[in-house]
């Protein structure tokens, strides 16, 4: 009888299986695919959590003076009308970054992709005359949702917006009397 190697494949039954070592890169690409899937769930999750979105500030001038506790009708006396930007600037920041509006109207300020469920945005409108008041007013809710404070000019107004808000809002200016 003649001897077989160790290295020859010896079939003694069609129910056997093959013994051996299994490559060693089986376990680093299962490794790679794991931190990818787990990058790019987390990625899903945060953009879908910080909502991101286009918002809108419509500048309007009021007949006045608004406090962050005016009520919604205190606004419709105030006769709050959409007015021309005519050199104001808004400008939105969120976690220390400074953005410039990504489009202008002739009444408006439109920023693209917002993170509107985040704490850490916030506003700042340079005017070009002095200002009595600003508030900032969600309308599609009728409500004020901040008062803005100033320098002693009366020329910056700046304010944290806060969180889930809207993606609409209004920039309601009294302007000194």
């Amino acid at each position: 009888m003649a001897q077989r190697s160790r290295h020859e494949a010896s079939w003694t039954s069609a129910d056997a299986t093959v013994r051996g070592r299994r490559s060693g890169r089986g376990g680093w690409i299962m490794l790679a695919l794991g931190f990818v899937a787990i990058a790019v769930i987390a990625t899903v999750a945060f953009n879908r959590y910080m909502n991101f979105q286009t918002v809108t500030f419509e500048l309007r001038e009021c007949t006045a003076p608004l406090t962050a506790v005016s009520t919604w009708q205190e606004v419709q006396a105030a006769a709050c009308d959409p007015a021309p930007i005519d050199g104001d600037v808004l400008t939105m920041w969120h976690e220390g970054s400074q953005s410039s509006a990504d489009a202008t109207t002739e009444t408006s300020w439109t920023f693209e992709g917002v993170p509107v469920n985040t704490v850490t945005n916030a506003l700042e409108i340079r005017t070009v005359e002095a200002s009595e008041t600003v508030v900032l007013a969600e309308p599609d809710n009728q409500q004020i949702r901040r008062a803005l404070t100033s320098d002693a000019a009366g020329l910056r107004w700046s304010a944290n917006i806060g969180d889930r808000g809207p993606t609409t809002y209004w920039v309601l200016v009294t302007p000194a009397g």
